[in-house]
């Protein structure tokens, strides 16, 4: 079965748009990401908190102590968690998040130096106090920092995908329209103009040479035994040797004139400003190319020629007189018959 390719491009295409709609979050993960524990963040910062307000109100040195390694831990947890985390490095090396948490640890280290040393703990735990609490509003900035960079990332693909979209669409418009026009004069087999452009290009360049006074020709080419072609081959074969005709037909003819495919076994050429002499040359010059070319093929041909020209001030019947004269034509036998 032969595959569609303007389809499948066409299908391609949309499927990339499909893709690129959810594609945009990826550019603004690596913000998310870094979001990640800074809530767990916030309540180790919590948790210390809460642990140093009862160490400054206990008495009792073992229970100090074991208070004292708590908030080691909060501090151990969160050096893990937020300083150390890979895609929060950033945010931690423009804040200078490392230095602030680097003076919270020297303060808690002095604060569990006294309580080993059984010496008053109130200047320490105020020391702990003071950096908690500019290491929290140090945080919080970095929070609504991530929050808007992690936003505005957001928009920027969102935009860019969407002008991705919009670009897509055009080229498949675009695409489709070039398809569609293809389709409308072209014969998706032989690649010459089909019928319908014929038709309009033979009224055209009618009434071109009859209001410039100028000679118009047609010639036509037509496969006798297209039905038993048809029949006898197999569908690859056939429209190969239906491509292999038309090149031949088309290069007889200049660039002027409009080669067509006008039906399953007629091929057309239109030929503006050639003479009736004019065509009857480019008929015996088609004649021989046709012998030399083709007497050889493994394929029967039946070929049959009419012309016709259009060079008098009559009506201008230059397509009935082309077929009148194309029944009359002997037809050409190539190939080998059977």
């Amino acid at each position: 079965m032969k595959r569609d390719w303007s389809v499948i491009r066409i299908t391609l295409l949309l499927y990339l748009i499909v893709v690129l709609i959810p594609f945009n979050y990826y550019f603004a993960k690596e913000s998310f990401d870094s979001m990640k524990n800074d809530a767990s963040t916030m309540n180790n910062l919590v948790l210390l908190s809460s642990a140093l307000h009862t160490l400054s109100t206990e008495n009792d040195p073992h229970k100090k102590e074991i208070l004292a390694n708590s908030i080691a831990l909060s501090l151990g947890l969160i050096e893990q968690k937020f300083i150390e985390f890979l895609p929060n490095k950033e945010y931690v090396e423009l804040f200078g998040a490392e230095k602030a948490f680097s003076l919270l640890k020297n303060a808690h280290e002095k604060l569990e130096a006294t309580i080993q040393n059984g010496t008053e703990t109130g200047a320490a735990v105020y020391m702990v106090s003071m950096e908690i609490t500019a290491f929290s509003k140090l945080l919080e900035e970095m929070a609504s920092y991530k929050a808007d960079t992690a936003l505005n990332k957001l928009y920027i693909s969102l935009v860019l995908t969407m002008l991705l979209v919009i670009i897509l669409i055009f080229f498949v418009r675009t695409y489709i329209r070039l398809q569609f026009f293809k389709h409308t004069i072209y014969d998706h087999v032989t690649g010459l103009y089909n019928k319908k452009y014929f038709d309009s290009v033979l009224q055209n360049s009618k009434e071109l040479a009859i209001r410039h006074n100028k000679p118009l020709s047609l010639l036509l080419l037509s496969i006798e035994n297209y039905d038993e072609l048809k029949k006898s081959l197999n569908r690859a074969d056939f429209e190969k040797s239906l491509k292999e005709l038309s090149t031949l037909f088309s290069h007889i003819f200049r660039h002027s004139d409009t080669v067509c495919r006008i039906d399953g076994s007629c091929f057309a050429s239109i030929a503006p400003d050639a003479s009736l002499v004019n065509i009857q040359k480019i008929s015996l010059r088609l004649q021989k190319e046709l012998q030399e070319k083709l007497s050889k093929s493994s394929i029967e041909l039946q070929l049959s020629i009419g012309i016709a020209s259009c060079d008098d001030d009559g009506p201008c019947l230059i397509l009935e007189e082309a077929k009148e004269n194309m029944e009359n034509f002997s037809a050409i036998k190539l190939g080998y018959i059977s």
